[in-house]
């Protein structure tokens, strides 16, 4: 049970650095915010504290000052600002920061009502510019969440964003301040708006936020999260292998094309995503522009596709064409059944989508693999490298051996000189009346006998290392062999693989080229199918 000494409302009316703390604003789970105001110039902030006696694997002081260094760093009108930071009285951490009054986005978002669309992008280009600033210095939320996002008036703006709470942010790369080093198994971040990476204990990226920013734009677009469950561990399963739940099919009013952005925010794999902030924001801008369509009575198709004469209005693009359909069924055939006619176009229509949406994914997965696919080695790579290190061993041991064997044939010539030399020798100067014996007998002859001995057993010994060197010679000839054998097989296997993988590669662009031209078959057939269902639609609206 909390201390009632040291509740959160004991510190109205205290000091706090060069602030004195006069309401609470709200508490969370490491911290509470006060309503602060400079005791010297009474500038108002929102003063934040940590709470007493958390878990040391929190780390709540040093994600306090990395929070306020990272706020500081990225320094965006569209990010709260830092006043100060320090330490209070009884030595608990701080953080001075500009009060900001509106709501937050949780306040209008999820709430069973589908948010308007221009006003969801409008807040969500906002979001995206700070979050620009923020990757673009290596620096990752990690905890984005409508709560995060306060919604304020600002010089006759409404729904001025301001992103709060940085406390748990990571610092990629090398950084000039990174105080926190996030302990393993420790899941930070809300689970109803958890990126797969962050349930997985995998690396973050910039894609990580963008999935976050995913599930609000779901949430604010249908009125509903796109997984819901009993508890963290059940929501956070979800978001690693459940395929998310179309936002058509909860909000019909939707375009195929902002359907397919927040789907492709949402995929489970981190490259499948956005590849930066900017890139989300340039799918995201042509669907922050008003509709043209503004007039209650719906507009036919063009007469002509060439600029209209004076007097006469530009004809409408197909997709705010589609839009004002939707609206139009939805407010005339709300509690009544449609005509059959009009059930019909509009099933061809969500058919078209339908398949638009396939062969755009189709070709996103394909451009993926095209640009990333590199050919994978095979094992006979690594076998070809040893075949011909071992070669390379085995010849050399043969030029050894070849080295060796010529030393010795020089040996054994050398040997048949000096043999020739001292038979010589026995028989010079034997007189024919000298007797047998006294020859054999004479110093000469019994040396050079003697050293004739010796010289017969090395030349033995040296033939029988002939021997041996022939007959390993012979078998390092056949393990070259049936090396050269091995290489050359392992080289055609690798040019199999070669040939393969470009093939392979054929393949892909030319389903490429198939998904582009039957995409742009289909949306053909999509303009013509928009256009004639708003001539039906005003028939039908006419036969009223």
């Amino acid at each position: 049970m909390a201390d009632p000494a040291h509740s959160p409302e004991t510190r109205i009316g205290q000091r706090v650095g060069d602030y004195t703390l006069e309401r609470l604003i709200g508490r969370g789970g490491m911290s509470s915010v006060y309503f602060g105001r400079h005791w010297t110039t009474g500038r108002a902030a929102a003063v934040k504290i940590v709470h007493r006696d958390l878990p040391e694997n929190i780390d709540a002081d040093r994600r306090l000052e990395q929070e306020a260094r990272a706020i500081a760093r990225i320094d965006h009108p569209h990010v709260v600002k830092v006043f100060d930071l320090g330490w209070t009285q009884d030595g608990l951490p701080f953080l001075a920061m500009e009060y900001l009054e509106g709501l937050a986005l949780s306040a209008i978002s999820g709430h069973g009502t589908p948010v308007p669309v221009i006003r969801v992008v409008t807040i969500a280009l906002q979001i995206l510019e700070a979050l620009g600033k923020a990757h673009e210095l290596g620096i990752i939320h990690r905890d984005i969440k409508p709560e995060n996002i306060l919604l304020i008036r600002h010089e006759g703006q409404d729904d001025y964003v301001k992103m709060l709470d940085f406390g748990i942010a990571k610092m990629l790369g090398k950084q000039p301040h990174s105080l926190v080093h996030t302990h393993r198994g420790v899941v930070l971040g809300t689970p109803e708006y958890l990126p797969p990476e962050i349930a997985m204990d995998l690396p973050v990226s910039v894609a990580t936020d963008l999935y976050a920013l995913g599930v609000i734009l779901f949430e604010a677009l249908t009125g509903r999260l796109p997984f819901t469950g009993k508890g963290a561990g059940e929501l956070a399963e979800k978001h690693c292998f459940t395929p998310p739940p179309r936002p058509r099919s909860f909000n019909a009013a939707l375009s195929p094309e902002l359907e397919q952005i927040v789907l492709r925010c949402l995929a489970k794999e981190p490259r499948a995503r956005y590849d930066s902030a900017a890139a989300l924001a340039d799918a995201l801008r042509p669907h922050a522009v008003p509709d043209a369509l503004s007039h209650p009575t719906l507009v036919g198709a063009p007469t002509s596709m060439h600029t209209p004469p004076e007097g006469v209005p530009s004809p409408v693009s197909p997709e705010l064409l589609e839009r004002e359909i939707r609206d139009e069924i939805s407010r005339r055939w709300v509690e009544r059944t449609m005509p059959s006619a009009l059930q019909r176009s509009l099933a061809r229509l969500d058919h078209l989508s339908d398949r638009l949406l396939e062969l755009e994914t189709e070709l996103a997965v394909v451009d993926d693999k095209v640009a990333t696919e590199v050919r994978r080695p095979t094992g006979s790579e690594s076998e070809l490298a040893r075949v011909r290190q071992e070669e390379l061993v085995v010849e050399r041991a043969h030029g050894a051996q070849a080295e060796q064997e010529k030393a010795i044939a020089r040996e054994l010539s050398v040997f048949d000189q000096k043999t020739a030399g001292l038979l010589s020798l026995m028989h010079v100067g034997r007189d024919p009346t000298t007797s047998i014996l006294q020859g054999l007998l004479s110093p000469e002859h019994i040396e050079a006998t003697g050293e004739r001995v010796r010289e017969r057993t090395t030349i033995e010994k040296l033939e029988a290392e002939r021997r041996r060197l022939l007959a390993e010679h012979e078998r390092t000839a056949q393990t070259l062999a049936d090396l050269a054998g091995r290489r050359s097989r392992l080289e055609l296997e690798q040019h199999v693989a070669a040939a393969d993988h470009a093939a392979d590669r054929l393949r892909l662009m030319a389903r490429r080229g198939c998904l582009v031209a039957e995409i742009e078959q289909i949306r053909r057939t999509q303009t013509h199918a928009v256009y004639q269902f708003a001539l039906d639609l005003a028939v039908a609206v006419g036969n009223q």
